[in-house]
């Protein structure tokens, strides 16, 4: 038995030598410096917080080109910067210098806004109604102080009117990992959707008065943990006033009978999770997102009562050359089925809907939702210059061009009352092909032509990434 002991323990010095002398093996580079260009505004501590290393930090050469990457990556989803660029100098065998190199976008933008009142451009356009159109700007600044605090102030007039502003401070501890965002506002709509007929939102407006009349105030504290992980908690207390008229035009408007003005709290708790390499137009990695949310709390006796939860994932895919894949899978999943009108939102909102279904909502409490994409770039990603503009924050600019193949198909259930909907409880779907153009600031624009299992065809346009 002690033979057996000395043996066993002869072993395992053995085994540990030949690990320890294998990691002495593996080659590795000490970071001996990091060197910031190009950041004539934005302070170094809010680069050095999306690098994965810092001075100092000694990586396996296997692993530093990965590091070098995803440091990239995490510094161009900021959004702060047009361009970034990571180079490395090495210094002898062992010590590398860093150099990072970013093109400082724009921060100080007065958007002019002129907007049609409707769920997305196609609605609009189908509504043939020129005069529903709101105006006005919205003053952001991206990066006050070099911080990344981002301001804005909303002042739109118009058709359906909007006053506020937001404050967003990503950074409040010394490990640049809480933040807060938080805002207030006054919104007032000539116009609001009351019912859905046959999967068509119908729409009350009275000539000489606002339908509805919203003050908002919210509070949003984050925690972001490691690179790419958050974690929101929002808070908003809404004030809201109906036309008296409005109710009455449907039955399920409303949670209360007869009233026009409800006071309620709202809460959300979601997660994200965020690994994809570019934010406006992903080609590589993953991204999650999920969300409990909750409006009404008791506070207020008119408040209404409904709680879901939501979850999205969305896949990144490159396949060889030229060719991605893409895929978006949705779900929303409700406590019980009584939701206020105003307040329920199904399929058909937003960015989620069935491609070629566009014009249709589906105001069911429960959904799944699957989207697919096929792409091929006519143009992989260039940046080009504009000789007559010398700034570079808009001279240099970057351009890419897909068509695509995409698949959509989705299922809907637990519908409120409504029974001229055609659409809820049945397997939809819609297929077709488009072109994204993709530039710089973000900026994505969609024409899609397709056809749904109706036999419906159209032709489709988006301002924001299909997936």
């Amino acid at each position: 038995m002690l033979r057996m002991r000395i043996l066993l323990s002869l072993f395992l010095s053995f085994f540990s030598l030949i690990l320890v002398a294998q990691q002495d093996l593996t080659p590795y580079v000490i970071v001996d410096e990091i060197v910031i260009e190009g950041n004539n505004i934005t302070k170094p501590s809010i680069i050095y917080r999306e690098m994965t290393f810092a001075v100092g930090d000694t990586i396996s050469e296997n692993r530093f080109n990965e590091e070098i990457k995803i440091s990239k990556e995490n510094l161009q989803n900021t959004t702060l910067f047009n361009f970034v660029d990571i180079e490395t100098i090495y210094d002898g065998i062992e010590k590398v210098t860093i150099v990072v190199k970013v093109t400082e976008r724009w921060y100080i933008w007065p958007y002019p806004y002129l907007v049609y009142s409707d769920r997305n451009l196609n609605s609009w356009y189908e509504a043939d109604d020129f005069s529903r159109f709101s105006y006005g700007f919205d003053l952001e600044y991206k990066n006050f102080l070099g911080l990344k605090h981002s301001i804005k102030l909303t002042m739109i007039g118009g058709y359906n009117q909007n006053y506020g502003f937001t404050y967003d401070v990503p950074y409040l501890d010394k490990r640049q990992s809480l933040g807060l965002e938080f805002g207030a506002g006054y919104k007032r709509d000539k116009e609001v959707a009351y019912a859905t007929e046959a999967n068509k939102v119908q729409y009350f407006n009275v000539a000489d008065e606002f339908a509805k009349q919203t003050i908002y105030v919210m509070l949003k504290p984050y925690y972001r943990f490691g690179y790419r992980n958050r974690l929101f908690l929002a808070m908003e207390y809404n004030d809201t006033k109906f036309s008296d008229s409005l109710p009455s035009l449907n039955d399920d408007f409303v949670n209360v009978f007869g009233e026009t003005r409800f006071q309620y709290i709202s809460l959300s708790l979601t997660f994200k999770n965020d690994f994809r390499d570019e934010q406006n137009y992903p080609l590589n990695g993953h991204y999650l997102e999920m969300m409990l949310h909750k409006n009404g709390i008791g506070v207020f006796e008119t408040a209404p009562d409904d709680f879901y939860g939501k979850m999205t994932f969305d896949w990144y895919q490159p396949i060889k050359g030229r060719w991605y894949w893409a895929s978006n899978v949705t779900a929303k999943f409700s406590y019980g089925s009584d939701v206020a009108y105003f307040l329920n939102q199904g399929l058909g909102y937003k960015n989620d809907y069935v491609r070629t279904y566009d014009l249709y909502v589906i105001d069911a409490a429960n959904f799944a939702l699957m989207k697919n994409n096929l792409k091929f770039a006519i143009l992989n990603p260039t940046t080009m210059y504009v000789p007559f503009i010398k700034n570079e924050r808009f001279g240099k600019i970057h351009l890419a061009l897909y068509a695509n193949i995409f698949f959509d198909c989705a299922y809907s259930w637990n519908m409120p009352g409504n029974p001229s909907s055609f659409l809820d409880n049945r397997f939809i779907y819609g297929t077709g092909v488009g072109i994204d153009f993709v530039t710089y600031y973000d900026k994505v624009i969609r024409f899609e032509y397709g056809i749904n299992d109706m036999g419906e065809t159209g032709l489709f346009i988006h301002l924001v990434a299909p997936i």
